[in-house]
């Protein structure tokens, strides 16, 4: 039974079918059923009669609408009543089928004594299961009025509302000679297996021109066979209501013509205008900018310069823009290049004066900038004529352009050089590693090589030995040769995608970036700071925007090469202008998620506090398991617990407190000198020591580790720090850590409490040494150690005199100017990076105070151990304390206390992302409590005895037990031999260490019960409560915790106070398979009631006047791969996954995911999981890991045993020729599966040597071509995932080019706003709403209708052709019924419309897309070159051939797939060697004589190689 929520989510007629008691019409009293409309009677008029009685009764007895939705809610109303009555009667009574339909098992149904009964008459008993591919309205169809291309197909017949009868005569029409195709009276056309097809009047609207090679009747029993065997009939089609309307005509003879004029026509003039600035030569680089002005300022090549607006009639430009990121997200400068100027533009903010004081205190969701920091966009073009913008991640620089946020689209595109390269030159995930060793390593053995040559032709010099210094050149010319011999490896002809790294593989150039850390400088609080350094900053800049050009002029050709394809082209510079409207909703968004998530995080501290609060108070209780994990080794309390509760209450308290700690940066109190100056004004303890001392500051201990932070150091941009164990590190966002890790290593770990005080830079930075890996920690910051650094300028200061002057090792006399920095650094505040890490204890000035400075580490007075370090002060006898003595703390509660400086009296620094809340929690997995490891991290233990009793398959299940060493950090549980150890199931498999089981990845097992707290079951109804909020308020939490940062960073530009836009900074193509990249909208999930902030994408609105118009792609890649696999028989539905896709229901358990729920044992929303990553090229291995993580009860060995069985039924089995016969083309087939044709299609594309898409002809990167790749590491998941996924963006820039053909054909107001994955949406003027729903409906005809024929089939099913609905909203979200009800937004959002073909038809005069415009009337588009024909897969699918390939693919024992890979010709003589030993050659990679082979092989098994 289906739950509410699921009956809410589905369309109109499904719901109604699944609950028929909601609906309000009454029953009707004749008792009159729709079962008569299935009865297999013959048409005649008694009946005809008999039908208007029963009508006319109904009439007399309710009210029965006669048009519109009501009507159709009526007739799905008793088409449910029926379904029941069905269902509780096929228990009782056997199923009987009396089909008129064309049946597999009688082949004569296909002939042309094809008796003259409909199609939809087809059972008299059951009605057509209903099915879930908007195909719910099964009901009889009557044959229209072909006369009249734009009537709509009617129901059965009712009575209207004057009371007539409505009645349609049937029309006798014969089948055609050929088996393939059946046409019935009611006008049906349905092919052998069942499947619906066009209409006549859509056919021959989209498949114009002679037909294709139609399938033979030897290929249709194979067919029958192959669905029997899998348990598939044509019975079970559906029958739908037959779609008539005119579309607009196509501009060729065919579709594939026709989608090859329309990419020309939305491609140009931009890519003339790109193809044009790739032979553009540019004039030179400025040697002076003009630095006294903000705004733009155009260098001709003489030499003079000039203020302008903007860019004025430029029509192509490579640009780049620069942002000071940590103060504002504006712009502050940015140069561009074209091929007759270069300019530079300036932030008006860098000529302004600093305010005196500089607050940025505004709460964090307030998105506009302070006056005070770049608040400007940059003027780019004004007027409407088309441009093309270059830029490497172009989407971050449109994103700082004013006129791009205009309702009203521009005429700019924007190319982006980054997505380029990805689609030509990309890796995957999967490679990334083994690129990054292998650069690791070549770069090392260059530079041992030039090292050693370097000193033979040192010493050849000095000896004069001119034949050694001869034979020297010849060896270096040599290796040159070498490395350009070793470019045939996949490594060295890719690489990822930063611009160093691009333009290094591309053009050989090496780009120093170290400059560009300026821009995120911590000591930065203004731009006028920048304002010295304006002449670098904008060369630095102006070399990345001729960096670019050059990259550009390499990877363009590669593209128009790998993706020749016009509609390619087109579709990437649409998706570059993606946009989201918003209004004060976001505002409101952003306030609401965070108040909401720190109320519910103060819960959760509150929560724990609780419970660390009465684990302190109970002690240590013996037997327990987590009590006993604690420490409770006592401390010196740091409070009493008045205190602790008079803070809590606002009160003012003692600040006596105990300051003699493990942790840094605190001061004893207490230490006092007669005489001192009680009144004095108080300061930091760290500065007082300063001014009562200053030349301590010329010490060799203040020199190691005061001096770097008084003079704010920089080391590449970032703040230093000290670590007790790394020495000087210095701290990176986390969303610049990936460009460091290869030149400094992983980010180092904290070590404990001894850097507690840099803890709280954890959540925003990592910490890197400054030392390079391998070589010795970097210990000081000063002295003559630091020119290499400050000659690089990689370590920078506001004080660079002095930075200078440090270099020398005596720095007496400078006592002063440190003072002076020392100043600087107090009036910045703790706030401050540098001055965040002293010790801000206020004490009053003029107490002679020794050691209370405790910089970076604890300081000792005494002894200076590793990992710690003396005062800077002399020691001192240490004085009497005069402090309170408030008792001991266990030392567990002790470490989640700090001093003043860092935490509030009566504050624990207690979270979720504590070690010790799990213990507090009392959290156990299974009902077995948790133990923290300091190796394993997260376990849970069990008793041996209950472990051997439930057997080795549980034992499987969990895992092999963990081991510790008796001298290890986890040595007390080594001696246990009462207890097994497992680790907590971790989402990446056996074997990895979990480090908190209260992540994201946990919240399932919280919400199923897996994971729980012990806290119920003590009978402590206080520690349980707790425990149950704390754990629920964490997962409430979870994807707000996650999501947080990148939402806020949203960069929102306001035209008005209630009208803003953001641009989401999407990457085109940032896959290898060419998808688009966005880190936040193009990831966000759809909104959950217990997900703080989910309801992100709901907060894009449509301004007043609009409409957000789009659709979902129903199953669009499974949808492809089954059409591709269907291809092998030329016709839809041939194989058991293209009919599953196409007729398949949930209903019957005949669609895919039903089938593969039943393998399974798992639900149907679950098997969606499993089939679409095998599909996208994942194996046996992954389909494990998905059970074990979907049932933790599940052994290794079952899961197993599911997964083969579950490839045995899909995959089938795998034949491989006889190795005693030598190497042939082929060398595996698979056979006997559902998807067997399916997968060795996918296969055969993938291996091929270059492989392209069927739809558009696009090219795979060179990482994943043959040819570069190594045996053994041929990445095939990878390559299988290439095709399927990179078909699926050709669908998408086909509908998009579709698109932007019609909006502009027929003056639609509309533009393209976002896309995400399979989902597209447009935004369009209120009054061109349902012709834009009209217009996507006719762009997915289009592109399904494309796909079938460069597949060789010239037919399409109804049931694909539309979209099963289109949504007409006001918000984005994926279902227009969703309210996006959250606990950060209560409130419910009206639903939106959501429309069938049928009801867009009616809203639009009968699909009525309006005149079309005069300069794209038919042939307007004037005399372009006609699209070239792909190599089809299947050339001969009549041959006798390609009869033998598809029964080997069928049969399931793998006899006959044995014979035909062993039939196949053994590579012999110079071509099997030039195979083994050569790679292709030529300017495409070219075809080596493997792919000849391959090519004829193919063609003599009916599989052809593919271009």
């Amino acid at each position: 039974m289906l739950k509410a929520i699921d009956i809410a989510r589905l369309t109109r007629p499904s719901r109604i079918r699944c609950r028929p008691h909601i609906c309000t019409y009454p029953t009707p009293s004749s008792g009159r059923s729709i079962s008569s409309v299935f009865r297999a009677t013959r048409p005649s008029e008694a009946a005809a009669v008999a039908a208007r009685r029963k009508a006319e009764q109904l009439d007399e007895d309710a009210p029965i609408p006669a048009i519109g939705r009501h009507r159709a809610e009526y007739e799905d109303y008793e088409l449910a009543l029926e379904l029941d009555k069905l269902r509780s009667t096929e228990k009782k009574q056997p199923r009987r089928r009396k089909a008129k339909l064309p049946s597999l098992l009688n082949p004569k149904s296909f002939g042309e004594e094809q008796p003259r009964a409909s199609s939809s008459k087809a059972r008299s008993e059951h009605p057509v299961q209903p099915s879930r591919k908007g195909k719910e309205r099964a009901v009889e169809v009557i044959e229209p009025d072909v006369s009249n291309s734009l009537e709509i197909p009617v129901l059965k017949p009712v009575k209207d509302h004057k009371g007539r009868s409505e009645r349609h005569d049937c029309q006798n029409m014969r089948s055609k000679r050929t088996p393939v195709l059946t046409r019935f009276c009611a006008g049906l056309r349905r092919n052998p297996v069942g499947v619906q097809m066009l209409s006549p009047s859509l056919h021959a609207q989209l498949f114009p021109g002679p037909s294709l090679p139609k399938p033979p009747e030897s290929l249709l029993n194979i067919s029958q066979r192959h669905l029997k065997d899998n348990s598939l009939s044509p019975e079970g089609a559906a029958i739908l209501p037959e779609i008539n309307f005119d579309m607009p005509p196509l501009q060729a003879s065919n579709i594939r013509d026709h989608f090859h004029a329309l990419g020309h026509e939305t491609a140009e003039p931009y890519l003339s205008l790109a193809k044009d600035f790739v032979a553009a030569t540019l004039p030179e680089m400025p040697q002076q900018w003009e630095l006294g002005r903000p705004g733009w300022t155009k260098y001709h090549p003489d030499g003079s310069m000039e203020q302008v607006e903007d860019l004025g009639d430029e029509s192509v430009v490579s640009f780049d823009v620069e942002v000071l990121y940590k103060l504002s997200s504006y712009p502050v400068m940015a140069t561009a290049v074209t091929p007759t100027a270069w300019y530079s533009w300036l932030c008006p903010t860098i000529f302004e004066t600093p305010p005196e004081e500089i607050t940025d205190e505004t709460p964090p969701w307030e998105t506009r900038t302070h006056h005070h920091h770049p608040h400007d966009l940059i003027p780019l073009f004004r007027g409407s004529a088309p441009r093309v913008v270059i830029g490497h991640n172009v989407g971050y620089d449109r994103a700082r352009v004013s006129e791009e946020y205009s309702l009203e689209r521009t005429a700019t595109r924007w190319l982006d050089t980054l997505s380029l390269h990805v689609a030509t030159r990309g890796i995957t995930s999967v490679q990334r590693p083994a690129w990054m060793a292998h650069r690791k390593n070549r770069k090392a053995k260059i530079e041992r090589e030039q090292e050693s040559l370097t000193a033979l032709q040192e010493i050849a010099e000095e000896n004069g030995d001119q034949d050694m210094l001869q034979s020297l050149q010849e060896w270096g010319a040599s290796n040159e040769s070498e490395a350009e011999a070793l470019e045939n490896r996949w490594q060295d002809v890719t690489s990822v995608n930063s611009l160093a790294e691009v333009a290094a593989l591309h053009c050989g150039i090496p780009v120093d970036k170290s400059i560009r850390d300026r821009f995120g400088d911590e000591s930065i609080k203004h731009a006028s700071q920048i304002r010295s350094e304006l002449h670098d900053l904008l060369t630095y800049c102006a070399k990345d925007v001729k960096i670019t050009h050059d990259v550009y002029q390499k990877v363009l050709p590669l593209f128009l090469e790998s993706c020749p394809h016009p509609a390619s082209f087109s579709g990437v510079l649409s998706m570059g202008n993606s946009f989201l409207p918003v209004d004060e909703s976001w505002q409101d968004y952003l306030k609401n998620a965070e108040e909401t998530y720190r109320k519910m995080d103060e819960g959760v501290k509150k929560a724990l506090r609780i419970l660390a609060e009465k684990s302190r108070a109970e002690g240590l209780k013996r037997g327990d398991p987590w009590s006993e994990q604690l420490d409770w080794s006592p401390k010196k309390a740091r409070w009493a617990d008045k205190d602790a509760a008079i803070a809590e209450d606002g009160s003012s308290v003692s600040t006596e407190v105990d300051n003699d700690q493990d942790t840094a940066i605190s001061a004893p109190v207490g230490l006092q000198v007669q005489n001192a100056n009680i009144d004095a004004e108080p300061l930091p303890a760290w500065f007082a020591q300063i001014k009562a001392d200053p030349s301590s500051l010329a010490s060799n201990t203040a020199q190691r580790h005061l001096l770097p932070l008084l003079l704010r150091s920089s080391y590449k941009g970032h703040p230093v720090a000290y670590s007790s164990e790394h020495y000087w590190c210095f701290m990176v966002p986390h969303d610049h850590v990936a460009d460091y890790v290869d030149s400094h290593g992983a980010p180092i770990e904290l070590s404990g409490p001894k850097d507690k005080r840099l803890e709280c830079f954890e959540e925003k930075f990592a910490f890197f040494r400054i030392a390079a890996p391998g070589s010795a920690r970097k210990t000081k910051l000063v002295g003559p150690s630091i020119k290499p650094l400050l000659v690089k300028g990689e370590l920078t200061s506001p004080y660079d005199d002095l930075v200078k002057a440090v270099m020398r090792s005596d720095l007496t006399g400078f006592s002063d100017d440190f003072l002076r920095c020392a100043e600087d650094l107090r009036v910045l505040g703790r706030d401050d990076p540098w001055g965040r890490q002293l010790d801000w204890t206020a004490v009053t000035e003029g107490a002679q105070l020794y050691g209370i400075v405790r910089m970076l580490t604890e300081f000792r007075a005494v002894t200076h151990s590793p990992g710690t370090h003396p005062s800077f002060a002399p020691p001192k006898p240490r004085a009497k304390s005069n402090k309170v003595d408030h008792g001991t703390w266990p030392k567990w509660y002790w470490d989640l206390t700090g001093p003043p400086s860092r935490l509030p009296i009566g504050e624990l620094d207690l979270t979720c992302k504590k070690s010790v809340a799990p213990l507090l929690l009392r959290l156990q997995w299974q009902n077995y409590p948790l133990i923290y490891s300091r190796e394993h991290k997260w376990l849970y233990c069990m008793p041996k005895h209950v472990v051997e009793a439930e057997g080795t398959p549980m034992l499987d299940v969990r895992g092999t037990p963990v081991s510790f060493e008796k001298d290890g950090p986890d040595a007390m549980y080594a001696d246990d031999s009462r207890h097994y150890y497992f680790r907590l199931p971790h989402k990446d498999g056996e074997g990895k260490n979990v480090g908190n089981p209260l992540s994201k990845s946990f919240v399932k097992s919280i919400e199923s019960g897996e994971l729980a707290s012990a806290a119920a079951e003590s009978g402590d109804d206080v520690a349980a409560k707790a425990a149950t909020d704390a754990t629920n308020m964490n997962a409430f939490c979870s994807y707000w915790i996650s999501s947080r940062e990148r939402i806020m960073d949203q960069m929102v530009v306001y035209r008005d106070r209630s009208a803003g836009m953001i641009l989401p900074q999407v990457i085109t193509m940032g896959t290898v398979t060419r998808r688009a990249v966005e880190a936040t909208w193009l990831t966000a999930s759809n909104a959950k009631k217990n997900r703080v902030g989910s309801e992100l994408k709901a907060m894009v609105r449509a301004p007043p006047g609009y409409s957000i118009v789009g659709a979902d792609v129903d199953s669009e890649e499974l949808w492809i791969s089954s059409v591709i696999g269907d291809s092998q028989f030329g016709m839809h539905g041939a194989t058991a996954i293209g009919w599953m896709t196409l007729e398949g229901t949930k209903l019957a358990g005949t669609d895919l995911h039903s089938k593969t729920a039943s393998i399974l044992g798992i639900s149907r929303d679950a098997a969606k999981v499993f089939n679409y990553s095998r599909i996208y090229g994942a194996g046996k291995k992954h389909a494990v890991q998905l059970l074990l993580q979907g049932d933790s009860k599940l052994t290794k060995e079952a899961a197993g045993k599911l997964a083969d069985n579950l490839y045995r039924a899909t995959k089938g089995a795998k034949s491989v020729r006889s190795k005693q016969l030598g190497p042939a083309n082929i060398s595996s087939l698979w056979h006997g599966g559902s998807e067997s044709y399916l997968f060795n299609t996918l296969e055969a594309i993938a291996l091929d040597d270059r492989p392209t898409t069927p739809a558009l002809g696009c090219g795979v990167t060179r990482a994943l071509r043959k040819s570069y790749l190594e045996e053994g590491s041929s990445y095939l998941p990878s390559r299988v995932n290439w095709v399927v996924q990179s078909s699926g963006v050709d669908y998408l820039h086909l509908l998009i080019v579709s698109m932007e053909y019609l909006l502009k054909r027929y003056d639609i107001q509309a533009r393209y706003l976002i896309s995400v994955h399979d989902e597209v949406r447009y935004l369009a003027k209120e009054e061109d709403r349902y012709r834009t729903a009209l217009a996507l409906q006719i762009a997915n005809a289009w592109t399904r209708a494309l796909f079938c024929y460069n597949l060789g089939i010239d037919d399409m099913p109804q049931g694909i052709a539309f979209f099963s609905a289109v949504d007409v909203d006001h918000v984005l979200r994926k279902e227009v019924f969703l309210t996006c009800e959250t606990p950060s937004h209560p409130k419910c959002i009206p639903a939106g419309e959501s429309l069938d073909i049928n009801e867009i038809l009616k809203k639009t005069s009968g699909g009525n897309l309006g005149t079309p415009t005069d300069d794209l009337e038919r042939g307007g588009m004037g005399e372009i070159p006609l699209s070239p024909a792909p190599v089809r897969l299947f050339p001969d699918i009549q041959s006798m051939n390609h009869k033998i390939f598809l029964e080997a693919q069928a049969n399931k024992a793998g006899v006959a797939a044995k014979r035909w890979l062993d039939s196949l010709p053994q590579l012999q003589g110079s071509i099997a060697e030039s195979v083994t030993s050569q790679h292709p050659q030529g300017p495409r990679g070219g075809y080596g004589s493997k792919q000849i082979v391959r090519k004829g092989v193919m063609r003599r098994a009916g599989v052809s190689g593919k271009r």
